[in-house]
């Protein structure tokens, strides 16, 4: 599937979250998910990709992967939900450790989307009220604590210059 086929089906899931249709939201954004990380990793081999464009392609992994999260809790489906926001999470971990130019360009947006969905993560295994997901969350919170390590050395600073042409 292109990037153009990604977005109309993103905008259609969207349509059909607001409406309730969600077996065939999350059908839709599952399709996406499944396209969308192969897309950011072809960005980065195009010489033309701007930062700007990056940085959306981003957000829309992050948007998809939160909206298809809930509509599986909403559904019942917790491990599912929690492993959408987990892959997600740590592809976008694993491409912040990336020494590429454009990543390093949106350095601080990619960190914020970690962070938003670290955060997403914590919010569903407190909202499971269960101790087993709170284990689950103390692994990937021991995994976001080596992250942030490893990307101590990773010769850039979080807040460098980031998001121009």
């Amino acid at each position: 599937m292109n990037l153009e086929q990604c977005w109309v089906r993103y905008l259609k899931a969207e349509e059909l979250m607001a409406q309730g249709h969600w077996p065939e939201a999350h059908r839709l954004y599952d399709d996406v998910l499944s396209h969308l990380p192969g897309h950011i990793s072809l960005a980065l081999e195009h010489q033309g990709t701007k930062p700007c464009q990056f940085a959306c392609l981003l957000g829309g992994l992050r948007d998809t992967s939160i909206a298809n999260s809930e509509i599986l809790n909403k559904q019942g489906a917790h491990q599912e939900a929690f492993q959408v926001l987990n892959q997600t999470y740590a592809f976008l971990q694993f491409l912040q450790l990336e020494q590429h130019e454009l990543v390093e360009r949106v350095r601080s947006v990619l960190s914020k989307q970690v962070e938003e969905l670290y955060s997403h993560m914590a919010a569903f295994c407190s909202a499971q009220r269960n101790d087993q997901w709170m284990l689950e969350f103390n692994q990937v919170t021991r995994a976001h604590q080596k992250f942030s390590y490893l990307h101590s050395f990773g010769g850039s600073e979080p807040g460098s210059p980031l998001l121009y042409n």
